[in-house]
């Protein structure tokens, strides 16, 4: 008589086996659906993560979605990014910064409480962030045009100065339509402080300007919090809770560019701030635009983009334009701008190169005109060495990202 066959279970599988397959797994997607199986695959997952590549980055959808580079839909934590409470988030690198209205509706941006959370970890535990809401709140005190109750999301732009778990890590926030930049501590709560750049700093003898100058772009570099200004200006944050010129205002420089009479087409130029390991460089985006575009169309399309160094060690200081980025890449969009070491990536990342997406646009007029923006209308990869943009992604992933109708944004998973 034959024996009975033996049943087993995919939770039975050996670690050891489990560990050959996570060396094998193209992307850092595949070992978060592994890890989502059971509880031994999740215990096994964790143990050989050192020899993993950093994975390419992922899309963060504005409803709460992440998607791999593939364009596929990844599973993550059980409490999802929208969570109950949460009116708002902004992808953080591999965070997502979370917005509640205090008190529940009608509670107004400005009184409301935000968090860090990794959204692919299985705990999907929040580091509340109550210095800085206090810092916005203090900002909008400030402001002659915005407060609490006529702003929806007074965060543009929020940056770690190091990871979460590291011994003094800071946050900074751009908000308020980039006129303030918020800045807290997790561990030293009587670090609070906001701050913006004077007009009468850049624009001494020209009367009837607002007090406040216009702020682009922040990041932090070698533990100090800089900004840009729309004219190329780069101030750094002090100890005094003050912004100091590292770099002068070019009041030449502008945000749009009017090409001769006889054309119907502009430049609009949009300006970021990056880091690379202690050096801070400023990238021109030039995109080219029609006044008569429709609202709902293809606004504006990027044709190349500049980058230029910060020499802060002559007098004065200055930008200086480069040619390359050292084997490096660049990851910007509305929200982001991003050095990533394209040799340690796994996806095909290419060396000199900028990936770009669309600056904004979370639909604005679909529930006007019936119109849906299509996400990755402006987007792909610029070529520094010969200037040629080619595709962001596959055409079978971008048909799937832009089924989403709503603005990506760039997520730069971790090992979890």
């Amino acid at each position: 008589m034959a024996a009975a066959a033996v049943q087993s279970s995919w939770s039975d599988l050996p670690a050891d086996l489990i560990s050959e397959v996570l060396l094998r797994l193209p992307s850092l997607g595949d070992l978060v659906r592994l890890r989502a199986v059971c509880r031994p695959w999740l215990a096994a997952g964790a143990r050989p993560q050192h020899q993993i590549p950093p994975p390419s980055p992922w899309f963060a959808h504005h409803a709460g979605t992440l998607f791999d580079n593939h364009g596929a839909p990844v599973r993550i934590c059980s409490t999802p990014i929208l969570r109950h409470g949460v009116s708002d988030y902004l992808a953080v690198d591999n965070l997502a910064f979370l917005v509640r209205n205090h008190g529940g509706e009608g509670g107004g941006a400005g009184r409301g409480i935000c968090s860090l959370v990794n959204p692919i970890s299985q705990s999907a535990e929040e580091t509340p962030l109550p210095d800085l809401a206090e810092a916005v709140l203090r900002a909008m005190k400030d402001s002659n045009s915005f407060t609490p109750d006529n702003i929806t999301m007074p965060y543009a732009k929020v940056i770690m100065s190091s990871p979460l778990d590291s011994s003094d890590p800071f946050v900074a926030a751009l908000i308020l339509e980039g006129y303030y930049v918020a800045i807290s501590a997790f561990k030293r709560h009587d670090v609070i402080g906001f701050g913006s750049v004077p007009w009468d700093e850049i624009y001494m003898n020209i009367p009837g300007k607002g007090s406040k100058m216009y702020l682009v772009d922040i990041a932090f570099s070698n533990g100090w919090l800089y900004t840009l200004t729309v004219n190329e200006g780069l101030y750094v944050f002090g100890s005094d809770s003050v912004f100091h010129q590292c770099i002068v205002d070019d009041i030449d420089q502008r945000q749009i560019y009017t090409k001769p009479y006889y054309s119907d087409d502009d430049y609009l130029v949009l300006r970021y701030l990056v880091d690379c390991n202690g050096r801070l460089f400023l990238m021109r985006r030039w995109m080219g635009f029609s006044w008569n575009a429709e609202l709902g169309g293809d606004v504006a399309r990027t044709c190349r983009f500049e980058v230029f160094e910060a020499d802060l060690t002559t007098i004065p200081c200055q930008w200086r334009k480069v040619d390359g980025l050292g084997g490096q890449a660049i990851f910007v969009d509305h929200k982001c701008a991003k050095f990533v070491r394209a040799s340690k990536c796994v996806g095909g990342v290419q060396e000199d190169c900028i990936y770009f997406m669309n600056r904004f646009y979370a639909n604005p007029c679909r529930e006007y005109s019936g119109l849906s923006i299509d996400p990755l209308a402006d987007s792909g990869v610029y070529n520094m060495r010969n200037g040629e943009i080619t595709p962001l992604l596959p055409e079978a992933a971008t048909a799937k990202l832009r089924l989403q109708h709503q603005y990506l944004s760039w997520f730069f998973p971790a090992h979890v």
